[in-house]
């Protein structure tokens, strides 16, 4: 067993490099592992510590180049992710602690869940699964009906299905080949888009307050548990993202405000990294990266079921102090830092990767993405509704229309 744990802190290591460097995600790294354990350089057991470990360190650790880069100017801070308006105000670090606080509750509620949401996934799913699509598009209506009068809900269509094109477009044909696209289309819609706007205007960042007063985890039991819904619910429903389902079920469960919302989305991608695992043994479906790694391993038993989530629990408590530690470190030193150049750097390391993944093709599709991406913020919407972007090709695939589409399109 100290061996696996050996492996788990290796895995964390390298989940906190994946998160703190943008563009490099866990996706990138886990076909490595994979080909080692296929290669038997590694046993199913350490593979699998190594990815599990180092998937949810990773969702931990990238709220904070999310939280402390790409921070707008107060006029367009209403489009973009409460984190920035905390840190206009110096409260970069109370950002980190709501993450920490969020990612760790629902790492803990989605492990006491297991045994009661394995034997009712299957047939949950099986019964969702004809009618998929329809369930989509209700979604897509409810984050559409959001929207504060006619005109943002116009607006909000418009986004929608320009970026819902450009991934049909790129992912579904052999223009943009193929998934190796998504770095360029995410990259774009929500990456550079949100990096040009804040390069491009003359923003100073306050110092930040460090602030060493723990926050109560009662007061927030119910942002906690609208998290782990939302992992739920990307966890089961393909294309839905971390954003779109906290704001559903923060609408169900009548919550808001910046904090509640933070502590809820930071814990939907960890909540979903460990439920993924789960869906893998219910339904036989990967519905994350790590997932599919794990799936070409090996074969999810309960025995490996159990083993996944004690490596989980273990990792948990560890990555939420690097978490602290890092966020804190970057919350004392980011006014001192030169943040245009940062800027510069992480628009430059998207175009990079962008080229790696999808060749020449990779530069047209992220400007086209990048100019939809700035559309949100322009018109006063949600920037979720580019989630279009693989929301309308899942859709139609459901729907058994993509296909037609296509050949409608001439592709």
């Amino acid at each position: 067993m100290i061996e696996y744990l050996g492996f788990a802190l290796l895995g964390i290591g390298m989940g906190t490099f994946t998160g703190l460097i943008p563009g490099v995600h866990v996706n990138n790294i886990a076909p490595l592992l994979v080909g080692l354990a296929a290669g038997s350089a590694l046993t199913i057991f350490q593979a699998i510590s190594l990815i599990v470990a180092m998937m949810l360190t990773h969702t931990f650790v990238d709220f904070i180049p999310s939280t402390f880069l790409g921070v707008p100017s107060k006029d367009t801070a209403l489009s973009i992710l409460p984190a920035h308006k905390l840190v206009l105000k110096g409260e970069g670090y109370e950002v980190i602690k709501l993450t920490a606080l969020g990612s760790l509750g629902a790492l803990l509620l989605s492990a006491m869940l297991v045994g009661p949401l394995t034997p009712l996934m299957g047939p949950a799913y099986e019964s969702i699964n004809p009618h998929m699509h329809w369930v989509l598009i209700g979604i897509v209506i409810i984050m559409i009906a959001l929207e504060e009068n006619w005109r943002k809900k116009f607006y909000a269509v418009g986004v929608f299905l320009l970026s819902g094109f450009l991934g049909l477009l790129t992912l579904n044909s052999s223009i943009g080949g193929g998934e190796g696209a998504l770095m360029s289309l995410l990259g774009g819609l929500f990456g550079m888009s949100v990096l040009l706007i804040s390069f491009n205007e003359d923003n100073t960042l306050p110092k930040q307050r460090i602030s060493e007063e723990t926050i109560e985890g009662n007061g927030n039991t119910k942002s906690i548990f609208t998290g782990t819904s939302a992992g739920l619910i990307t966890g089961i429903i393909p294309g839905v993202g971390a954003a779109q389902g906290t704001v559903l079920t923060q609408a169900v469960t009548n919550s808001d405000g910046a904090r509640n919302f933070l502590v809820g989305i930071s814990g939907v991608n960890t909540a979903k990294a460990l439920l993924s695992f789960i869906a893998l043994y219910a339904i036989g479906r990967p519905r994350s990266g790590a997932a599919v790694a794990v799936d070409k391993i090996t074969d999810i038993g309960l025995q490996e079921l159990i083993f996944l989530v004690g490596i989980a629990l273990f990792v948990g408590g560890i990555a939420a102090m690097i978490h602290l530690k890092i966020g804190k470190m970057a919350a004392q030193n980011i006014e001192r830092l030169p943040y245009k150049w940062m800027c510069l750097g992480v628009m430059g390391g998207i175009v990079a990767f962008s080229l790696y993944y999808s060749g020449l093709w990779g530069v047209p599709i992220l400007a086209t993405a990048t100019f939809i991406g700035l559309l949100p913020p322009s018109l006063g919407i949600k920037r979720t509704h580019c989630m279009g972007v693989l929301m309308l090709p899942i859709i139609l695939y459901f729907m058994g229309l993509e296909g037609f589409v296509l050949k409608l399109l001439g592709l």
